[in-house]
């Protein structure tokens, strides 16, 4: 061959190292889907062994009487704090100076 149609030492090089490169790429490709179908592949694992595995017992921790008297407002159903902040809530005003809405 004449030297004008031979290739360089570069040229002859490069796609050998673009192969190189392109077999790296290929390579972490490989290694990102497995990774992610480990990832997926966790989840039902995971839920399998909760299922099959043994239920622990829990021993009920002795009675003991209460140190303290429960009064009534402790033991109100707490529901009505709801209602008396929405009833609060619609009641209230921007408009008014005096309010703390408006402060």
């Amino acid at each position: 061959m004449s030297p004008g149609k031979q290739a360089s030492q570069t040229e002859a090089a490069a796609p050998m190292a673009a192969g190189a490169r392109l077999e790296a790429m290929r390579r972490r490709v490989r290694l990102s889907r497995v990774a992610v179908w480990t990832v997926i592949a966790a989840g039902p694992i995971a839920l399998c062994v909760a299922v099959t595995s043994a239920p622990t017992t829990v021993a009920a921790a002795p009675a003991t009487k209460p140190t303290a008297v429960r009064t009534a407002t402790a033991a109100t159903d707490p529901g009505g704090y709801a209602q008396v902040f929405i009833g609060a809530w619609l009641r209230s005003d921007a408009n008014d100076e005096t309010s703390a809405q408006a402060r």
